[in-house]
């Protein structure tokens, strides 16, 4: 017993050290690419979003995680900025026309990505590509061409992050803002009616990380410096990383965290494992039981059946009269002991039948007693009654 109790002691020490070094072990970081304002990771947009205010002193600041149409359709406003950061940039056709009219009136439109749809690059006459180099060490720097904002030195940041730029432009409408050391350009100008478009090829220089890394910092600074100060309004896009508001909200909510991601995992395995076990019967089957049967009619058949079988006419004619005369008992309160010339009287004006037709059909009635009932005599009998049921 003694050698368990020490077995026990040295298990619950050896959990519980190892429960400690799981909740003080460094959480892996977060390398994913977001731009969201709310988003502290490296390659999230928070710090960005809060430079703003620093920025542009005069305007105010407001997110968005509707479509892009939605915000600008039927836009009156001038001297406003619209801010688009995000990995990857896919308007629809109908945001680009809603885009433009914006700009038209006198607004910013500054779009930042990492990779633009061809037909929002189409409608610019605008490509990109990337540089690809198998030079680990070699990394593109990026500078601007206005000597009053280009620094001495490149702006640097980690290989392979800031590859992208503008292989194709209109040089008759664009205004070239930034290059890289290759010389090629990756932050352009594009004037339109009042108002400018500026894209940038390099999402990841508004990135948490870029803005600490070095002095770069002033770069993302004079980058937006190229938006008037005079601003009345920023509004910044969420929807073109993250979707409608409160579309996907839960699942990314759960998604975001290891401990809730093992939860909601554990809980579907746990929800199949029950609908699994809980799919054998638990009671036995329950027997059909058949409806009862209408016998009348197979009775009417079957003694139908015995008579036409065995011939008896007179049988089947005595059965006819019998019913005939209940009829009459029980419809027009006749006796029927006596077939006389009152009986016809009575039941011609009871029944509204002609007089003559209740004569000849009570004559028959009488005559078929005692005498022997052929084919054709019980036929005209069946006829002169169901006439005379169709009568009344």
């Amino acid at each position: 017993m003694k050698g368990y109790r020490n077995f026990i002691i040295v298990f619950a020490v050896v959990l519980v050290l190892y429960i400690v070094t799981e909740v003080n072990r460094p959480k892996p970081v977060n390398w994913t690419v977001t731009l969201s304002k709310n988003d502290k990771i490296p390659y999230g947009g928070f710090i960005m979003y809060q430079q703003l205010k620093d920025l542009f002193r005069n305007a105010t600041v407001q997110s968005f995680r509707e479509p892009l149409y939605e915000q600008i359709n039927n836009f009156d406003e001038s001297n406003t900025a619209y801010i688009v950061l995000t990995p990857t940039f896919n308007p629809s056709n109908a945001d680009v026309l809603e885009m433009k009219n914006y700009v038209s009136k006198g607004n910013y439109f500054f779009a930042s990505a990492n990779a633009f749809s061809k037909s929002f690059l189409d409608s610019f006459n605008v490509a990109t590509g990337t540089r690809y180099s198998i030079n680990v060490k070699d990394t593109t720097s990026i500078n601007f061409v206005n000597p009053s904002v280009r620094s001495a030195t490149n702006y640097t940041f980690q290989t392979g992050t800031i590859d992208q730029y503008f292989s194709k432009i209109d040089t008759a409408k664009v205004v070239l803002l930034g290059i890289n050391n290759h010389r090629e350009p990756n932050f352009i100008k594009i004037p339109y009616g009042e108002g400018a478009f500026f894209l940038h090829a390099n999402a990841l220089c508004f990135s948490n990380y870029f803005l600490l890394f070095k002095n770069n910092a002033s770069y993302t600074a004079k980058a937006l410096s190229y938006i008037p100060a005079e601003v009345t309004s920023i509004y910044w896009d969420e929807y073109s990383k993250l979707g409608r508001a409160g579309a996907a909200t839960p699942l990314r909510f759960l998604l975001s965290n290891e401990y809730l991601r093992w939860a909601l995992r554990l809980g579907i395995i746990g929800l199949v494992l029950y609908v699994l076990f809980q799919m054998k019967r638990r009671q036995r089957v329950i027997p059909v039981i058949e409806p009862l049967q209408n016998s009348t009619l197979d009775f009417i058949k079957t003694v139908a059946g015995v008579y036409f079988n065995t011939k008896d006419n007179t049988g089947i004619a005595d059965k006819k009269v019998s019913y005939f005369l209940e009829f009459v008992r029980q419809r027009f309160n006749l006796p029927t002991q006596q077939l006389d010339d009152n009986f016809i009287e009575q039941l011609s004006r009871k029944s509204s039948v002609e007089k003559e037709y209740v004569a000849e059909l009570v004559t028959m009635l009488a005559g078929l007693q005692g005498q022997r009932v052929s084919d054709n005599l019980l036929v005209l009998l069946n006829n002169k009654i169901d006439h005379f049921y169709k009568q009344v």
